[in-house]
């Protein structure tokens, strides 16, 4: 009722005094061909813009069943998926992986709680060249992959809970984790438990879709051109699109567990919902309740990150939230479970760090409720 109130409250206060130009704050944060954003409460959306092209080369609009790379916005899922199994008490989060997973002999001990909050003082090799074209996807070896990758990283940067320090390996672990205590293949247990318990027929997956998918772009200016040659090979990966933009080729991240989710902005907006909801389909309010807690380190220093989550603060409400950016595409989804509210933006332009253009966005529907 109180997320329905808030909601009513802002679209009134929109209708009558708003008049911020969100296109205008999206140019200015973070400029890509095509945007989507949503503004929603837990039952229904209160804003939704979105604008420009999917397609540069050949015009084509962007619409509400277009669909994006989500990258790493993929980990919020490998945490719904991990707290799951601690639900049905298959595993416990203070367990050292070890117990699970016999190969991952990290230098020290690591737990599952350690690899969900990004303390586990595992490195972090730069991610963007762990990618396949989408031709090459049918013969792609996850598992060699993944195996290769963890097994090179047994040897900890520094000792867990020590310090946050970001790293996707610690996703592709979890994956691990997720596939020995299910017994399914990562993408089938997800599908299974978090993407068909959707309430929406919107496409969410890890298959990029025969139409309708967004082109992922690169700014084409010198010192970028200049910077993405140094991080990937740019002769197999992209092309020149028009004088203002550099094209990707249709592609996958090489680890679905931290980045392989392909999805449109309306599913992410009901996928979000589910956790505003006290009765959703995905977790009990407990473990939502853990999972969004912060975790501090073994000083007692704060992180900023819960379980898979980061953590930040807004007109002294707190929310919960994730971006993932990389070859073509950036995305943002946040939740404000105190007000029931959440938000979602999709581009297809490169996004590098945690932007959270969100602030910007979000500011203007929540500066005035208390």
């Amino acid at each position: 009722m109180k997320s329905l109130l808030i909601g009513l409250s802002i679209l009134l206060f929109s209708a009558c005094e708003m008049n911020e130009d969100i296109q205008n704050i999206l140019k200015t944060e973070h400029n890509a061909p095509a945007f989507h954003y949503l503004f929603f409460n837990s039952d229904s959306v209160i804003k939704e813009v979105l604008h420009g092209c999917r397609n540069v080369e050949e015009k084509v609009d962007v619409d509400s069943q277009t669909s994006f790379h989500a990258f790493s916005v993929t980990k919020t899922f490998t945490a719904v998926a991990v707290m799951q199994l601690v639900e049905e008490g298959k595993i416990m989060l203070e367990d050292p992986i070890i117990k699970y997973l016999p190969n991952c002999r990290f230098s020290n001990p690591v737990t599952i709680k350690d690899l969900l909050c990004h303390q586990s003082g595992i490195g972090n090799p730069l991610p963007l060249k762990w990618t396949h074209l989408a031709h090459e996807h049918i013969d792609f070896d996850y598992r060699k992959f993944s195996d290769s990758i963890i097994m090179n990283h047994l040897k900890l940067k520094r000792a867990p809970g020590k310090k946050y320090a970001y790293s996707n390996i610690n996703y592709l672990v979890l994956g691990g984790l997720i596939e020995e205590m299910s017994g399914k293949e990562y993408q089938a247990y997800i599908a299974d438990n978090i993407l068909n318990q959707l309430p929406t027929k919107e496409y969410i997956g890890f298959d990029i879709p025969k139409s309708n998918h967004a082109n992922g772009y690169h700014a084409n200016t010198w010192f970028q051109n200049l910077v993405l040659g140094f991080l990937l090979d740019k002769s197999k990966m992209m092309y020149q699109a028009d004088e203002d933009w550099n094209g990707f080729h249709p592609f996958y991240n090489n680890g679905a567990p931290y980045g392989g989710i392909i999805s449109t902005p309306n599913a992410l907006r009901v996928f979000c919902q589910e956790l505003l909801k006290n009765n959703g389909k995905l977790l009990s309010q407990s473990s939502i309740d853990k999972m969004l807690t912060e975790q501090l380190t073994l000083s007692g220093k704060n992180t900023g990150m819960s379980l898979g989550w980061f953590k930040g603060t807004f007109n002294e409400k707190d929310y919960y939230c994730h971006a993932g950016g990389g070859g073509g595409y950036y995305s943002e989804i946040r939740i404000y479970p105190s007000l029931g509210l959440g938000s979602v933006i999709m581009t297809n332009s490169s996004g590098m760090a945690d932007d959270r253009i969100l602030d910007q966005l979000d500011r203007q529907y929540l500066i005035n409720i208390k």
